[in-house]
């Protein structure tokens, strides 16, 4: 009885909807339906219009996610590239520097060892020593000359470890240097540093002619330094009429504080 009365309602359904539909096939229902879409028509541009919206707001979520991602990509990109050009320059350089060492190893008779400074500290006189990578393993001992690339005297070792040096700049009061300079009467004195700035020549004969601009060398007097290094040019000269000795000071022709690379010099 159960199965008799579905039955029934299913085929009553089939036959309203076939009515329906053959209906709105030849226009019958056209009014109702016209009615029902007045009717529901703001409420699907409502439902539209927010599924518009959220459809755009995704796009948005994912467009920004996309650019953010993106930007983190190429940031890192940025980042690597750039240390990897910063350690091409410092190669380079540091290329550079040798080339000038190895220039000035050939046109020296004496034996030279390359050093590269590895540290930096706190010396006398307001100045700073540099440590270098080579010691008394290479043949180092204190007092040997020490140059930059280009051949200019920037100190001198002051003491030695196995496998390190420590040196005293020219412009350290401990660093003092038999001197001449280079006019007419190749003019002899000592040089050592001024408060860590400059380099300071004493001991000139009160008669002897000097000039700014005049350039100072090793005179070769002192003990393990050869004759003709360049020490600097002279910037100042103290001349007192009173005085026995004249003094002048000293500009080095190298910046002090950019040496990464030097030269030891073994006579």
């Amino acid at each position: 009885m159960v199965i008799i009365k579905k039955n029934r309602l299913i085929i009553s359904g089939l036959i309203i909807a076939a009515l329906l539909f053959f209906s709105h096939l030849i226009g019958i229902l056209r009014p109702v339906e016209n009615f029902l879409f007045y009717l529901t028509k703001p409420i699907a541009g409502r439902f539209y219009k927010t599924g518009t919206d959220l459809k755009i707001a995704y796009d948005e979520s994912n467009t920004q996610e996309n650019l953010n991602a993106k930007v983190e990509r190429l940031t890192k990109e940025v980042a690597v590239l750039t240390v990897a050009d910063s350690r091409s320059l410092e190669i380079e350089e540091e290329n550079r520097k040798l080339r000038e060492a190895l220039k000035f190893v050939g046109n020296n008779n004496s034996r030279v060892v390359v050093a590269s400074v590895i540290a930096k500290e706190a010396a006398a006189e307001d100045s700073l020593g540099l440590i270098i990578n080579r010691g008394a393993k290479d043949g180092l001992a204190a007092g040997l000359a020490v140059v930059s690339e280009e051949g200019l005297i920037v100190g001198k070792v002051l003491e030695t470890k196995d496998t390190t040096a420590k040196i005293c700049l020219t412009t350290n009061r401990n660093c003092q240097l038999a001197a001449a300079i280079q006019n007419s009467n190749r003019t002899q004195g000592i040089t050592d540093g001024d408060l860590g700035l400059t380099i300071k020549m004493n001991y000139i004969p009160q008669l002897e002619k000097i000039t700014p601009g005049d350039i100072v060398i090793t005179s070769g007097l002192g003990e393990h330094i050869a004759r003709g290094l360049v020490i600097g040019r002279i910037a100042t000269v103290y001349n007192e009429s009173n005085e026995v000795w004249q003094s002048a000071t000293i500009e080095p022709l190298v910046n002090l504080n950019n040496l990464t690379i030097v030269a030891v010099i073994i006579p």
